[in-house]
């Protein structure tokens, strides 16, 4: 088996399989791993008790990657010349574009900015000279185009034929802390979870913590477009599930959690800081709505027909 270094899906996978008992030799065996390699992994990136957080691992793994790969691979006179031709006004694309030194444009830019955080000059010889802006987009925007769209959702999720198709989405309050929500849109089964703040990790960290125990009825997932749901790769990889995203502006494609958020905002109004709710209150409110009868169930609430369904498979099994 050739080696390869471990991503961050696998990461939180490890984490996750660890926490619910498997052994490393078991979760490498899930993976296709060799034991040698997350034992590795884990001396190596792991917590000093012995535990393992995919976020610092990965954090690790990045900095020791990174001090490897910041040792000086262009030749001092390579950049003498460069430096040289920048002090003439010649442009970083001119220079790369020259072809008597092998280096890109970018680098040399990052070049230039490197040596004006050290107090130099070469910057006064750009014709432009604004701070240049990443051109890799924002999370938001890279998280947008890089995962499932609703097109690609099963058929069946639509018809609403089977338990196990999910609809999240957060709200929010006057604060930095946000809800987020998800909804069985057969059912209407609902978990709640507060998070800090939007960023993509709690919301990770919420979702998955909700729906593991249920993970053998988590077949998909339809996410808002906010950057909170950037981390939808682990989401899949964790749950084993496929996380999917409806159109900008277009909420009615997720009707069951637009309708859940409605209902919530007579618990949770707009006005509120939602800092303040306790884990305790917030599972209060997700009970009764769970245990709330629905016309459009016959009158029966989301926990009766969701726990009907999970005995029925039981059943089977």
């Amino acid at each position: 088996m050739s080696y390869t270094h471990l991503s961050q899906e696998e990461r939180y996978q490890i984490e996750w399989m660890m926490k619910g008992g498997w052994t490393l030799t078991e979760v490498a065996r899930h993976m296709g791993r060799h034991a040698t390699t997350l034992r590795r992994e884990r001396r190596r990136n792991g917590e000093a008790d012995g535990s393992y957080a995919a976020r610092d691992a990965q954090r690790r793994s990045r900095k020791r990657r990174h001090d490897a790969s910041s040792l000086p691979r262009i030749r001092e006179s390579t950049w003498a010349v460069v430096e040289s031709r920048l002090r003439e006004d010649w442009s970083p694309e001119q220079i790369a574009g020259h072809g008597d030194v092998a280096i890109s444009h970018e680098r040399i830019y990052q070049r230039v900015a490197e040596d004006r955080r050290r107090g130099g000059t070469l910057w006064k010889h750009l014709r432009c000279r604004k701070r240049r802006r990443r051109r890799n987009g924002t999370s938001r925007e890279r998280q947008r185009f890089g995962g499932r769209r609703i097109q690609q959702r099963p058929a069946i999720v639509a018809e609403r034929r089977r338990v196990g198709d999910w609809e999240g989405d957060t709200i929010v309050g006057t604060g930095l802390a946000r809800v987020v929500t998800m909804v069985e849109r057969t059912t209407g089964f609902t978990r709640l979870r507060r998070v800090p703040s939007g960023e993509a990790e709690p919301t990770l960290r919420a979702i998955v913590l909700a729906l593991h125990p249920l993970i053998d009825h988590v077949h998909s997932l339809t996410l808002d477009n906010g950057s909170e749901f950037a981390e939808h790769g682990l989401i899949d990889v964790v749950l084993e599930t496929e996380c999917y995203f409806a159109d900008p502006f277009a909420s009615w494609q997720r009707g069951c959690n637009e309708n859940l958020n409605g209902l919530l905002r007579q618990y949770l109004p707009k006005r509120c800081d939602l800092g303040t709710i306790t884990d305790e209150e917030l599972q209060r409110i997700e009970d009764r709505l769970n245990d709330r009868p629905r016309k459009r169930l016959g009158y029966r609430s989301p926990r009766e027909v969701f726990e009907a369904h999970l005995k029925r498979g039981a059943l089977r099994d």
